[in-house]
């Protein structure tokens, strides 16, 4: 069966977008970092699509992990879907699990199942409580949307791409104040003549031309959740959007397209 140009688009976002944020995941979680400090191995995530695989590859080591897309050689595990459809339900959560090649890694299976699951902190029904897991769920949310509109236009979603297109050399810098009112999340999306690139921390060679700074993680969540939206966020003290307002709605409008592929 041949999936239909957004399903492929969603898993190229996926593969893209939210698979690199796992690495956020063993950093910043002491349990996910302790339980992958050995770790070594390779597991390959494919659909098949009308004869074709669609794959990815993660390779997992001492804490690192490195993601390439297609397929690898040799994998110590293979998560295998009939379809891209039912490969994007499971990551969306849903009700769909692969075929797995690979029971003799028990052990990476197992771990690697629980890093995938990880991934559903960036869901909406996700709310911690936990002060840690709110800066966790903020930081992941954070570097994926930044990836994902990179990615997007990459992919060359016309609408993106003109976007770009349109633009000479701009920064977009997100930034959540800690307690202290330090930052502790910084990621940016760069946008010049029609290519884009993402990354995390402040980006310090051109002021921003779009500015979201957020005054907390708990504004943040607010805003992510959207429990409210950007301009009731301002008016209620949660985020300052500093520049272009119109750039900064047309941003947002392909962040909602995004998020709700993806969630």
């Amino acid at each position: 069966m041949s999936a239909t140009p957004q399903e492929l688009m969603t898993a190229q976002l996926f593969f893209n977008a939210a698979f690199p944020v796992m690495q956020v995941v063993l950093d910043d979680d002491p349990k996910m970092k302790a339980r992958f400090r050995e770790v070594q191995g390779t597991v390959q995530i494919c659909a098949k699509n009308d004869g074709d695989l669609l794959a990815c590859t993660l390779t997992f080591d001492r804490g690192k992990l490195t993601i390439t897309q297609g397929p690898a050689p040799s994998p110590d595990i293979t998560l295998s879907f009939p379809t891209v459809a039912k490969m994007n339900t499971m990551f969306r959560g849903g009700a769909a699990l692969p075929a797995i090649k690979g029971f003799t890694k028990l052990g990476l299976l197992l771990k690697v199942f629980s890093l995938l699951m990880s991934l559903m902190l960036m869901m909406p029904s996700q709310r911690p409580k936990d002060p840690e897991k709110k800066a966790l769920k903020v930081k992941m949310s954070l570097y994926m949307i930044t990836r994902a509109l990179s990615t997007y236009n990459k992919l060359g979603d016309p609408d993106m791409a003109e976007w770009c297109r349109r633009q000479p050399d701009r920064i977009y810098q997100f930034i959540v104040d800690s307690e202290k009112g330090e930052p502790a999340v910084a990621c940016y999306l760069r946008v010049k003549a029609g290519k884009s690139k993402s990354g995390h921390g402040i980006y310090t060679r051109r002021t921003p031309f779009v500015l979201f700074h957020f005054f907390s993680i708990d504004g943040a969540m607010k805003v992510l959740l959207k429990d409210v939206g950007f301009v009731p966020g301002v008016e209620q003290g949660y985020v300052e959007i500093v520049g272009s307002p119109e750039y900064a709605m047309y941003l947002n409008d392909f962040m909602a397209i995004l998020q709700g592929m993806l969630t």
